[in-house]
């Protein structure tokens, strides 16, 4: 009986412990996610505050939407975001069909020099930007294509290659291969099985490569800052960056308004695919 009670108290003990480390990491999780957000909810209020109200009052007595009114009325800023929106979403397709046929040859394919193709896109992956920025602009000049929007796409695209092949391989491992045998059985060709039969399936993968490759594209400042120099042709990340500079006197409400519009195709694209982009995430992470 005794025995019985100290093995009782011990785990007792060992719950509480455990319950104790929990809710200290939840505790942990919600302080990071609240560090995180709130500069999010901070411009949003900001935007929406009346002129001269000072950085200093985060919730405004009223909602004021005309600092959205004067942003796209404003210079080029909604060019800015038109050119974001073509630079970006070409760059993501061409990343993501490239991605997905070089994920399943490396998934499926065994070829001679498999092992260094692959390492040579892990390699990629932590290759810094600033170190091919000047031949990659030397080579753009050369062909004329500085300002265009042909060679930002082709450069979004080859750079999110590298990271969606790691998410597609993985998706396509956790594919089971009776699927592809039982069409080549039916008489399908490699490319209609990978079309019809693989493609279908790995949605969620997809899903998540383009979103990962979108907000990457979107986001990025360095690249479109040194390959455009026309005004017309700016996207929305270097066209906020100038934009600071041209406002007269406390223009902090203008800026915060821009920031939220430069914010919610990210944000609505996730809230829009979250489901397939965790599935993928996840299914990929497993593989991969």
């Amino acid at each position: 009986m005794q025995r019985t009670a100290q093995t009782g108290a011990l785990n007792q003990s060992g719950r509480i412990q455990a319950s104790a480390v929990l809710g200290l990491l939840h505790l942990m999780m919600i302080l990071f996610c609240a560090i995180t957000v709130f500069p999010v909810i901070y411009s949003i209020l900001v935007s929406l505050a009346p002129p001269r109200m000072g950085m200093l009052r985060i919730v405004p007595e009223e909602f004021f939407f005309g600092h959205y009114v004067r942003l796209f009325s404003h210079g080029q800023f909604p060019r800015y975001i038109l050119n974001s929106v073509i630079n970006a979403g070409g760059g993501t397709v061409i990343s993501t069909i490239f991605s997905a046929m070089a994920g399943y040859a490396v998934s499926r394919i065994a070829f001679k020099g498999k092992n260094l193709v692959f390492g040579y896109m892990f390699f990629m992956l932590m290759l810094p930007q600033l170190t091919n920025i000047v031949p990659l602009y030397k080579i753009a000049s050369d062909l004329g294509m500085i300002n265009t929007y042909t060679l930002m796409i082709i450069v979004f695209g080859a750079y999110g290659v590298p990271l969606a092949v790691f998410i597609m391989k993985g998706f396509f491992d956790s594919i089971p291969k009776v699927l592809e045998e039982a069409a080549f059985i039916d008489g399908a060709t490699a490319f209609q099985t990978f079309w019809k039969v693989v493609m279908p399936v790995c949605a969620p993968g997809i899903v998540a490569t383009l979103l990962i490759n979108f907000v990457y594209s979107w986001n990025n400042f360095f690249t479109p800052l040194i390959l455009i120099t026309t005004s017309s042709m700016k996207m929305a990340t270097v066209g906020l960056y100038d934009f600071q500079h041209v406002l007269e006197g406390n223009q902090d409400e203008l800026l915060a308004a821009a920031c939220v519009v430069i914010m919610v195709p990210s944000i609505l694209l996730f809230l829009a695919t979250r489901k397939y982009f965790l599935r993928g995430i996840v299914e990929g992470a497993v593989k991969g």
